[in-house]
């Protein structure tokens, strides 16, 4: 157990500075202003490197060196189910115990294929990464920001990615709990349209795939190894399918979100109670980045995570579900003549009929 909760303390370096606190509610984050634009190129490969010093920080072995890193109070999501609230220190001690300087052999941190994308202005960007730590992969999703050419990342949310055989196997035991369950962070007010627009998406999910597939950049990331959607073509597919099966959501727990000192980013999360038709209810943690779209906001990425915890575990998060999808209208009804109106129309025709005979017997004669 030990074990894993080093691994823990690991990822949780990948979630800075999100600010926590006691029972869900709204958060008064002030606005910062932000200086002269920067290359979006630039300010990917500089945010990039920030993600990699960690990763390097790690496999190093020199925790010491992430405290400068780090904001206090601490918040991730996940991998599991209690993995929500973190302080630096709790982190830094959690990490020491798994991180040993004096020792030659340590967790490593290995990335998949990071990518990192800008917003406008170069000041905030997001992230995605598929990492493995002692054999064991993960999704990682971060907003990352930008204060004086120094990035940090701000929220993230971190997932094991089980086989969908795993995954139905710990379903028939009510095992499957949404990540970061215990989650206490807030609400910024400022995330007030983002957090409305995710909300809607929940029943109208036809909301979110329009917004997803208008950006070549945007990704979906589902709860099982390897279901990463990218791209327009591609996310309409997927979205097509989750519109047949009826998809939608429930929340079960506390919604949390903020927006990046820039004002271009917003990131909203909560845990949910998926159905779709012809399955079991899913509990998992939704984890979303919206995108300043002038006064209203867009979903860029979402990221659908679910961790595994005792048997029974996920048994209150199943009972939380969704409204039954509207039965589509009946065509309306055609009303059939009536047998008066029939009536007084047949022998007119018959009148003419009459009528057209007699005149061709009058020229014959």
């Amino acid at each position: 157990m030990r074990r894993t909760l080093g691994v823990v303390a690991t990822l949780a370096l990948l979630a800075m500075g999100v600010a926590c606190g006691g029972g869900g509610g709204k958060a008064k984050v002030a606005a910062k202003p932000v200086g002269p634009a920067v290359d979006e190129k630039t300010a990917e490969k500089d945010a990039g490197g920030l993600v990699t010093e960690i990763y390097d920080t790690i496999n190093r072995g020199k925790p010491d060196n992430l405290f400068s890193l780090l904001n206090d109070p601490l918040t991730i999501f996940g991998p599991r189910k209690a993995d929500a609230t973190v302080t630096r220190s709790e982190a830094l001690v959690a990490l020491g115990k798994l991180v040993d300087p004096k020792s030659k052999q340590h967790a490593q941190v290995h990335s998949g294929a990071l990518e990192v994308i800008a917003s406008s202005g170069g000041h905030s960007a997001w992230a995605f990464d598929v990492i493995t730590v002692e054999g064991q992969p993960l999704a990682v999703t971060a907003v990352l920001t930008n204060d004086d050419d120094l990035w940090a990342v701000s929220a993230a949310s971190l997932a094991h990615t089980p086989s969908m055989k795993e995954l139905r196997s710990e379903l028939k035991k009510v095992a499957i709990v949404p990540p970061g369950a215990m989650s206490t962070a807030k609400v910024d007010d400022r995330a007030k349209g983002a957090v409305e627009r995710f909300q809607k998406g929940l029943i109208d999910q036809q909301s979110w795939g329009d917004d997803l597939a208008s950006r070549t950049e945007a990704l979906v990331i589902g709860p099982t190894g390897g279901d990463v959607t990218k791209g327009k073509k591609e996310i309409k597919r997927l979205w097509k399918k989750r519109m047949e099966a009826e998809t939608r959501s429930a929340i079960s727990g506390e919604v949390a979100a903020a927006v990046t000192p820039d004002g271009q980013l917003a990131w909203v999360t909560a845990p949910v109670t998926r159905v779709e038709k012809d399955e079991d209810p899913l509990p998992l943690r939704m984890f979303a980045v919206f995108e300043k779209n002038g006064n209203d906001w867009k979903m860029i990425v979402l990221q659908e995570s679910l961790a595994v915890d005792e048997p029974g575990a996920g048994a209150s998060f199943v009972k939380i579900l969704p409204p039954a999808p509207k039965a589509p209208e009946p065509p309306p009804e055609v009303k059939e003549a009536k047998k008066d109106d029939k009536a007084k129309t047949e022998p007119k025709k018959k009148k003419k009929k009459k009528k057209k005979k007699k005149k061709a017997e009058d020229e014959d004669g």
